[in-house]
């Protein structure tokens, strides 16, 4: 007696169509599984803007890692989501840096200086850590935090940026300078990595979710001096997705400084 094997059919068949159909279609949504999917770090996740972060990422279907000073200060819903792996630890702790970075596709960073009055050299030296050991574990992307006190040769005049600007520079001068101070580390040890330096202008609270950002130069006519913090998320995540940065041509390899605008 002949043997067969069981999912062969004619293909002129009914049904070995449909198994057709079902087999392509079972491999689609498999392939686009993979591709979709990431696995993200995201720092800053015990703030408004990492928190939701983490949100979209999580509805987004991606696997999440946080690295925080204090687990207890994640919001419950983050913390119970089982898309999410919590890492304890300081900017300056190599060891539980190095086993959040580990493996990631990208990193989302909302970091910045908690007040006029933040300690020197803390964020910058953080940063100049997750530099080196995404270099050691071949991790390419980080989305980082800046503000519009960061000039980009790119950008035109705005009279509201040096109004901003000055405003920064008499009362949080030291924030302003802790800024400065992480710029100067990804232009100068970020060479061979995929980094984007975004900078963000007045920050707003809407509670209404699923608005849109976008990316561009200061003065080009389509940016305006506030940013919802919800918007932000969004595009971090969405950025992260694009798999590749979307700021428009580069001068001299991966150095990004956009302005993030709210569209309204």
């Amino acid at each position: 007696m002949n043997s067969s094997c069981a999912c062969c059919f004619p293909l002129n068949s009914t049904y070995s169509s449909e198994c057709w159909i079902l087999l392509l279609s079972n491999t689609f949504s498999v392939l686009y599984y993979l591709l979709s999917h990431m696995k993200l770090l995201i720092l800053g996740a015990t703030g408004k803007v990492g928190a939701w972060t983490a949100r979209k990422a999580i509805e987004h279907g991606h696997d999440v890692t946080l690295h925080v000073r204090d687990q207890h200060r994640v919001p419950e819903d983050i913390r119970n989501s089982h898309k999410v792996k919590i890492i304890e630890g300081s900017l300056s702790n190599e060891e539980t840096l190095s086993e959040a970075i580990e493996d990631q596709d990208a990193i989302l960073s909302s970091l910045g200086p908690n007040g006029p009055f933040c300690p020197r050299n803390e964020l910058a030296n953080g940063y100049r850590l997750i530099l080196k050991l995404m270099r050691r574990h071949n991790v390419r992307r980080i989305l980082a935090m800046g503000t519009i006190s960061c000039y980009d040769e790119r950008d035109s005049f705005a009279l509201s940026r040096l109004l901003a600007y000055s405003v920064i520079f008499v009362v949080a001068r030291r924030a302003q300078l802790e800024i400065f101070g992480i710029e100067k580390v990804f232009k100068e040890e970020g060479q061979g990595l995929d980094w984007t330096l975004y900078r963000v202008p007045v920050l707003g609270s809407s509670s209404e979710d699923g608005g849109m950002a976008e990316a561009g130069w200061v003065g080009d006519g389509k940016w305006n001096v506030f940013l919802q913090r919800r918007d932000w998320a969004n595009w971090m995540v969405q950025e992260a997705e694009r798999h590749q940065p979307h700021v428009g041509e580069r001068d001299a390899g991966p150095v990004h400084t956009p302005k993030v605008t709210s569209m309204y």
